[in-house]
Order: C-alpha cells, then sequence, then structure tokens
C-alpha cells in the first residue's frame, strides 16, 4: 500500500466483504461512508477516496451528481446522428 487510494481501496473491500449481496444502493453507500478512513474529510487523501468510492459504485448503478446517464451514454448520445 504506496498510495492513500490504495489505503482508500482496501478500506472499501473491507466494507463490501461484510455487506450482503443484495443490499441496495442506499445501504451500500451509507456503509463505505461510514468506513471513510483518513480523519478530516479534504485535501488529497479525500479526493483519493471520492474517486475510489465512485469507482466502486459505479458497479452498483451509482450516478455521479447531477447526471442522469453514465457516461458511456452520454457519450453514445453524442456520436448518434439523427436520420
Amino acid at each position: 500500500m504506496n498510495t492513500w487510494g490504495d489505503h482508500a481501496y482496501v478500506a472499501i473491500l473491507r466494507v463490501h466483504a461484510e455487506l450482503p449481496a443484495d443490499c441496495t444502493l442506499k445501504d451500500r453507500i451509507k456503509a463505505i461512508d461510514a468506513a471513510y478512513p483518513f480523519g478530516e474529510r479534504k485535501y488529497f487523501p479525500y479526493k483519493a477516496w471520492l474517486k475510489e468510492r465512485r469507482n466502486y459504485l459505479a458497479r452498483y448503478g451509482y450516478l455521479k451528481r447531477g447526471l442522469s446517464k453514465t457516461p458511456l451514454e452520454l457519450a453514445i448520445d453524442q456520436h448518434t446522428v439523427a436520420p
């Protein structure tokens, strides 16, 4: 473990191992947020945490705040030519 991201990833994996397979996204977010390991939520450690959190939660349907579509859906829409 060399980086803040590595520490965040391991903390998230520990929480993931404790969650039931049918856990809702809302409950998954609460559990992940409660496991924040770096104390104060600011500066680079917090940014690394948010990146790992976002990557993990995206697998379960989490969308970045303000997005109604996933980045892939947005890219497809931009490249689709209307008839």
